[in-house]
């Protein structure tokens, strides 16, 4: 007759996700054996918490040794059980284990053991491993469940800290784009940027606000969770909520600080571009990308939207700053001229490669031009706007850039009621 099989498990790494990364105790008895031998097993083994008892090749039970102990020191439990097979012991007593799988999230296994009734919930777990078995003690699962949330709440620590340091960079982004409007405001050419970095500091505001927000909501109930968890008076309840709260405000703080840190990262080149007269090697497509979403909060304040039209692959070496300016100017001036005020509109930019040159056209669907004004719209200080705003260098320095930096040329087309069209031709390759 078996006596036992014992196996001893690997020992748990300092943490685990799932049930079966933990120690299991792998200790098989027979049901025939006599419950003297078991009793001795447990004897000579103080750490062993329970054993697997096995009939027939299938599993009877576990029998912790709490309950074996108990059992044999009724009146008359010693007498009646020691000598004869196991199998009687446990048909007396409740040995129908709560079983679950190896992958069963640590988190999920305590819920499950909790839940049992009374003294039930300490014990030992049966926890599957493919054609294999281990017994798991409760309190080992406690452990890890306890070394899982201090590592959550040292993480959610440290999320704060990058937190805080991002949002420091992105205030200090936020003082320097500020500087760099008052500085450029001062010149007509430089207005443009001026705008841009205005509707860029204003769509930064919101994602920072909610960061900031989210990140200061989460530190103070991560400071209620660590004193509950200090003082052992957390519940279920406690951690569930925490976890959700954790995990939305995790989402939060990604999402807006993503917006954020998208919206720099487009303004960055064109603004880096605009304040220099930088010659360099650069993809249109791309490039047009940057340019769109640094002015898109400027459009969109209007009420207009804006399009852009460019195949992929067309490479320039010029003045990506100039160009920026260009359009940057082409787009201010439909949406100051083009548009009634309360009218919506659409703005199109499109890029066509022809030959050795690349063809950029800025359209709207607004007003048009009055066919009296179409050959003096590039005079210097001409505007139909005089004492609204208007200087009337907008179109005269785009004009400059175009035929003087850029090396190209540019043409207007205006039906009243339909909407303008400007047209700026410039080469692929510029001499440096």
């Amino acid at each position: 007759m078996d006596s036992a099989i014992s196996v001893s498990a690997a020992r748990p790494r300092q943490t685990a996700a799932t049930v079966g990364e933990l120690h299991l105790w792998d200790v098989v008895f027979d049901a025939r054996v006599r419950t003297a031998d078991v009793e001795q097993c447990f004897l000579a083994d103080r750490d062993l918490p329970a054993c697997i008892v096995r009939a027939d090749g299938r599993i009877l039970g576990v029998l912790s040794r709490k309950s074996l102990l108990a059992e044999l020191s009724k009146p008359l439990g010693r007498d009646i059980y020691i000598k004869r097979p196991l199998s009687q012991l446990m048909a007396a007593i409740d040995t129908d284990p709560l079983v679950l799988p190896a992958e069963t999230t640590i988190a999920a296994a305590v819920e499950h053991a909790v839940a049992r009734p009374g003294e039930r919930s300490y014990e030992p777990v049966l926890v599957e491993r493919g054609a294999s078995s281990g017994v798991l003690e409760v309190n080992v699962l406690m452990r890890m469940q306890a070394s899982l949330l201090e590592q959550a709440v040292h993480a959610k620590d440290e999320l704060l800290v990058e937190v805080q340091r991002t949002a420091d960079e992105l205030r200090t982004t936020l003082d320097t784009l500020e500087q760099a409007r008052d500085r450029l405001v001062q010149s007509e050419k430089m207005a443009a940027l001026g705008q841009l970095v205005a509707g860029v500091a204003h769509e930064i505001n919101t994602p920072i606000g909610v960061a900031l927000t989210a990140s200061t909501h989460l530190g103070e109930r991560t400071r209620e969770f660590r004193q509950a968890f200090t003082e052992n008076r957390m519940k279920r309840s406690d951690l569930q909520a925490y976890v959700d709260l954790a995990g939305d405000s995790a989402g939060l703080l990604h999402y807006n600080l993503q917006r954020a840190a998208k919206l720099i990262q487009s303004f960055k080149q064109v603004a880096v571009d605009q304040t220099s007269e930088q010659h360099r090697n650069f993809e249109l497509r791309s490039y047009l990308e940057q340019l769109i979403a640094s002015l898109a909060p400027e459009v969109r304040k209007a009420g207009h939207s804006l399009t852009m039209t460019c195949a992929e692959g067309i490479q320039l070496t010029s003045y990506p700053g100039a160009l920026a300016q260009v359009l940057s100017n082409l787009v201010s001036n439909a949406i100051a001229h083009a548009y009634d005020r309360g009218t919506a509109g659409t703005i199109a930019l499109t890029a066509v490669q022809d030959g050795g040159n690349v063809t950029l056209t800025v359209s709207d669907n607004g007003r048009g031009i009055a066919p009296e004004n179409l050959s003096r719209i590039y005079d210097p200080f001409f505007t139909t706007k005089r004492g609204e705003g208007g200087s009337g260098l907008g179109l005269h320095i785009v004009f400059n850039i175009v035929t003087e930096t850029l090396r190209g040329q540019i043409t207007c087309q205006s039906t009243l009621g339909v909407g303008t069209s400007f047209t700026a031709t410039i080469p692929l390759q510029i001499p440096q």
